[in-house]
């Protein structure tokens, strides 16, 4: 059984794979809050946790799907994913049954061009569910799945077993928390972690930093110098904002730092096109 929060067909907005059709999958579920996100950088200015958006929200129970809520401007923009106010919208159900609403929702009913992007919440907290989802009959033709993770996972055996002997190839899409999201810098920035990721047969790992100053540029610096990763391991900068109002205070600002330090700059494509929606 696995359990999900939406299922939906878009292009790649983000990181190295951008303009990518994909399909997305996002996994309820998440190890941190990063509560921290819009809220500046003292700690003594920000709402209390019992006050955030996802906790208040007076239209929690009307709500009949994700694609009603709203995109939080401060926080995790993708809190209902894992917030238990908002479990009432996910879905349980065997990985049959989900692997078929994967297929279903391709323009084709065929994964050719496409990849599947599970993403969340925290993706790799699912590690004994996904094998059956992914042997699936339905997902035997897909090449490619990419997870976007928080990077604070350890791969299990029998996972890293099960994608070296898959036929898709798979990336790992780490979005390391820094300091700015209010997450604890030793549970956040996890070398030993990422590290395994990188060593998985027939993978990729790229980064996908989420910033909005020159602290979060030290912050970068500092944590890739604690992974000790290849230089060749891309590294993206992206703007903080998940919605288009905070993008345009941010995104700029990060594709100025991103070209005097010589870092990719990846924008939230999907932001742009399709608004401060969910399901894009």
């Amino acid at each position: 059984m696995i359990r999900f929060s939406e299922i939906f067909y878009s292009i790649q907005g983000e990181g190295k794979w951008i303009g990518t059709p994909s399909v997305f999958m996002r996994l309820f579920g998440c190890n941190f809050e990063c509560r921290g996100f819009g809220q500046g950088r003292d700690p003594n200015n920000w709402i209390k946790k019992e006050w955030m958006p996802h906790r208040i929200d007076p239209k929690i129970k009307e709500y009949k799907s994700f694609n009603d809520l709203p995109v939080p401007a401060i926080g995790c923009d993708s809190s209902a994913t894992w917030a238990k106010e908002y479990m009432h919208l996910t879905t349980y159900e065997e990985a049959s049954l989900v692997a078929k609403r994967l297929i279903d929702i391709t323009p084709t009913k065929q994964w050719e061009n496409i990849h599947l992007v599970i993403t969340g919440g925290e993706p790799l907290m699912w590690q004994k569910q996904l094998p059956e989802l992914l042997s699936d009959e339905k997902l035997k033709d897909l090449k490619h799945i990419t997870f976007e993770t928080n990077g604070t996972q350890k791969l299990r055996p029998q996972f890293i077993e099960f994608l070296e002997n898959s036929n898709f190839y798979t990336t790992f899409a780490c979005s390391a928390k820094l300091s700015i999201s209010g997450e604890p810098w030793d549970k956040a920035i996890r070398p030993d972690v990422v590290n395994m990721y990188g060593k998985v047969k027939n993978s990729e790992l790229f980064f996908k930093f989420v910033v909005q100053d020159e602290q979060c540029l030290y912050d970068v610096k500092k944590a890739l110098n604690e992974y000790k990763l290849p230089s060749s391991t891309p590294v993206y900068l992206m703007p903080v904002g998940g919605t288009q109002e905070t993008l345009n205070l941010t995104e700029r600002q990060v594709a100025d730092v991103s070209l005097a330090n010589g870092f990719k700059f990846s924008p939230r494509l999907h932001v742009g096109l399709f608004g401060n929606a969910w399901g894009t």
